[in-house]
């Protein structure tokens, strides 16, 4: 069976995740990781065996998939651009207001270009997102929370990502905390230039759409080390009159999402050899499109 062709565009915590995931797949092959210009010779001890290249027109071997794993606000440009050079996406886009209307404009942009994209692929929205459609499928009638972090804090990508873009930032982490059930609150850390504006820094934090809606805490240190995770976890619960449900997840964040987009692609490629282009949500496409396996039979053991 011919193994699919993947190529990772960005070389972050989640790119590193997807190339570890890549390997350890079968039925996959990656065939380069693209990377900006001025990072195109960063970190190549860890890319010695990967062709690294700055524009994805430059690998030999044409990816199948293209595994997006930029910040998020990159993403619907960056998603549209590589639709109309012919190719199939895969992304972790996180805001969840904006998924809706993300997926649409992705839909109308892939149908015209015959391919197939995955948005918001991840954890959550991804996974929980799928977890709470099944919460619901049990038991109509009732009320799902879901708490993010734990009394430690878990890294939230996308706001970290975010706090890196401001203006005098060195570095930094954002971690999500639970703050009651169902809700949640912001600690940020941040590394700041010399000199840097740690006010105006503040505010841009607090005042980004990212953070506008949650009690936020900002605290500047020396070094972002003793600070930085890659450890998140969440807890979904559904209350009815009929049954309670409950899911708990814990683990790496970048390495469990890297995980549903590798699978995801797996997805992507299943969808087109059915001919059907467009742009879906994790909820959107069977569970059986994203698993292992040349039969039903490999794909269903253990169900």
């Amino acid at each position: 069976m011919r193994k699919i062709n993947v190529a990772i565009i960005g070389w972050g915590n989640v790119g590193r995740g997807c190339k570890r995931a890549i390997a350890e797949s079968d039925d996959m092959r990656l065939v380069g990781v693209v990377r900006r210009p001025a990072s195109l010779y960063k970190n190549r001890e860890e890319l010695q065996d990967t062709i690294v290249v700055s524009d994805v027109s430059e690998l030999v071997n044409k990816p199948d998939v293209l595994l997006l794993c930029i910040p998020s606000r990159e993403i619907p440009e960056k998603t549209r651009m590589y639709q109309k050079m012919g190719y199939c996406t895969v992304d972790s886009y996180d805001e969840h207001e904006k998924i809706l209307s993300l997926k649409r404009e992705d839909d109308i942009s892939a149908k015209a270009t015959k391919t197939v994209s995955v948005v918001s692929s991840g954890w959550d929205p991804g996974t929980d997102s799928v977890v709470r459609a099944l919460m619901k499928m049990v038991s109509i009638t009732g009320r799902t929370t879901t708490t993010f972090g734990g009394e430690k804090g878990g890294r939230s990508m996308g706001h970290t990502a975010v706090v890196k873009t401001i203006e005098g930032v060195v570095d930094a982490v954002a971690l999500t905390l639970a703050n009651g059930r169902g809700g949640q609150k912001r600690r940020v850390y941040v590394q700041s230039e010399k000199g840097a504006d740690e006010k105006a820094i503040e505010k841009a934090i607090k005042q980004d759409s990212y953070f506008v809606n949650d009690p936020t805490e900002v605290l500047f240190v020396p070094n972002i080390n003793k600070y930085n995770t890659l450890h998140h976890e969440a807890e979904l619960e559904r209350t009815a009159q009929e049954v309670n449900q409950k899911y708990t997840v814990e683990g790496n964040n970048p390495e469990f999402t890297a995980n549903v987009m590798v699978a995801s692609a797996r997805a992507v490629m299943n969808v087109k050899a059915r001919g059907d282009y467009g742009a879906y949500t994790l909820l959107e496409l069977p569970l059986v499109d994203f698993l292992p396996g040349a039969s039903l039979e490999e794909k269903l053991e253990g169900y």
